[in-house]
């Protein structure tokens, strides 16, 4: 029987709307990690002056001017505030997915065994995977941001082509570089029923930036939580949909 992207959807959606409880738990700590973590590395206020001062500064500049000016006019403390505060965006953003990533799957594993677990539990079993998703993760991670760096069509390829390496590393506990091997081939071997998906995922991601300023009235932390769970959500169903489609196209 083939596969179509509109029943992976149907029972995607079934699954989460049954363990929505289980997944909006999971999504909210995820939010809480990476908030928490993310204003205890971030840089004192002095150092995001400074960082701030020099956006200004490069206001209208072209990506040119902007390189050189960074070449010669930051200060060494424009230099630490600028590491720490992207060390604290990528170790806070990693933990929070880890976390999210590590417990939605094992949730989807468990209740396909027939198992009613709690969180705890369920964060519990996760454990022995999250070394594991953490290196795929930020190795990931990495690489999209590059992509995007160049440009959005190798950031999409990577997308699609490491979208299941979690899913297979988590299930058939295999290392990182194979899992995203596998993925690669599984990917753009089912590109139809991959690529949409992956699209929609990264639309639905930028959309959600947009209501950034709707929560600007509230404080800063409750606001990042808030917009932090609903993109958790987002990706819960995602890692879902990957999974459904992972053991389909097994069965």
């Amino acid at each position: 029987m083939s596969i179509t992207a509109s029943t992976l959807y149907r029972d995607s959606y079934n699954f989460m709307r049954n363990q929505m409880s289980s997944v909006v738990a999971l999504s909210v700590l995820a939010a809480l990690i990476t908030v928490i973590l993310s204003w205890v590395l971030s840089p004192s206020a002095e150092q995001v002056d400074a960082i701030g001062q020099l956006m200004s500064n490069m206001t209208g500049m072209s990506v040119g001017d902007m390189m050189g000016y960074i070449e010669q006019q930051i200060t060494p403390e424009q230099q630490s505030a600028i590491f720490r505060y992207s060390l604290a965006a990528l170790f806070s953003t990693l933990a929070g997915n880890v976390i999210l990533v590590g417990g939605v799957l094992t949730l989807i594993q468990l209740v396909s065994q027939g198992v009613r677990a709690s969180v705890v539990q369920v964060l519990a079993a996760s454990l022995p995977v999250l070394p594991r998703l953490a290196i795929l993760l930020f190795i990931y991670s990495v690489m999209f941001r590059i992509g995007l760096a160049l440009l959005f069509v190798p950031a999409f390829l990577i997308a699609i082509a490491w979208a299941m390496s979690p899913v297979i590393a988590c299930k058939e506990n295999v290392g990182v570089f194979k899992a995203m091997r596998l993925s690669t081939r599984l990917a753009f071997s089912n590109i139809r029923l991959f690529a949409p998906a992956i699209m929609l995922w990264i639309v639905a991601q930028v959309i959600l930036m947009l209501f950034v300023g709707a929560l600007s009235a509230l404080n800063p932390m409750i606001g990042a939580v808030i917009l932090g769970t609903v993109s958790n959500l987002i990706s819960a169903f995602m890692l879902i949909y990957l999974f459904r489609l992972y053991m389909k196209l097994h069965a």
